[in-house]
């Protein structure tokens, strides 16, 4: 055991804080408990109350939280309170890496999003591969070239290869911005709601962009409690937490590994 202070070994045990234990220092007079470092360090509340909290805000709006936090665990705090720990559970994802295996297929649209002191729309371009995994998401003010590139940029940084394919609807940036980030030896494919046939590695496939249209209405879903965002930065923040619960914690009709809240924190 080290202080947390000055690093000395000079520690004890300082008693009992509810069922945690306590040390100080003897060489600085430092005082420090098990949850020290800790994501629930400086939390009034139980390790369980604030994961149920924050599981229950992938879903609901927080005000919807509290009542199921009060009706479940008979705990009750403000709807604020919900927030901020959302909020640092969403820092904590954006500081994790996440490169990950994804198909050869990838999807990318874009869906207009409500943002404060935006007169119009701010735009979130999403990628996808075709086995439903989000690769990267981005939030921009236009819809124009830089922000096709930005998020296609994102998504060849997480991803541990590139893509043979990427499938779009009829958007002119993404011809450039394909060319621009994966090169000539990525194919680029217009694709709406018709499927239809493509030669990859002498298989015929058939490709639409529908799976990605049916993303849009979950996270259309999700979005609609925030009832718009109050900066870029703060849509970019919350559009990640929920890109790495929906690629890790959502339950699926397609049995995957599921990553619990419990492993994260």
């Amino acid at each position: 055991m080290h202080c947390i202070k000055c690093k000395s070994e000079n520690v004890i045990k300082n008693g009992y804080y509810k069922d945690y234990q306590k040390y100080r220092c003897k060489d600085c007079n430092k005082q420090s408990s098990e949850r020290s470092f800790s994501f629930f360090c400086r939390h009034r509340f139980p390790e369980e109350v604030i994961k149920k909290t924050i599981l229950y805000g992938c879903f609901v709006s927080t005000r919807n939280v509290v009542f199921l936090i009060k009706e479940t665990v008979q705990f009750t705090f403000a709807h604020v309170t919900a927030f901020n720990w959302m909020k640092k559970f969403a820092h904590l994802l954006s500081k994790l890496k996440r490169n990950r295996s994804f198909s050869n297929i990838w999807h990318i649209d874009e869906k207009f999003i409500k943002i404060k002191g935006i007169e119009d729309f701010a735009y979130l371009w999403v990628v996808m591969d075709d086995l439903n995994n989000m690769v990267a998401v981005h939030v921009s003010k236009k819809r124009d070239i830089e922000g096709a590139v930005t998020s296609l940029e994102k998504a060849k940084t997480c991803a541990d290869k590139p893509p043979d394919i990427i499938v779009s609807d009829g958007l002119q940036a993404y011809k450039k911005a394909v060319k621009k980030v994966f090169g000539r030896r990525c194919k680029h494919v217009k694709r709406h709601f018709k499927a239809k046939a493509i030669v990859l590695n002498r298989k015929i496939i058939y490709l639409s962009n529908n799976r990605l249209e049916g993303l849009n209405s979950k996270i259309n879903l999700w979005y609609k409690k925030f009832r718009g965002f109050k900066s870029i930065g703060n849509a970019s923040l919350w559009c990640e937490m929920w890109m790495y619960f929906y690629n890790l914690m959502r339950p699926r009709v397609i049995p995957h590994k599921i990553i619990s809240i419990h492993q994260i924190l």
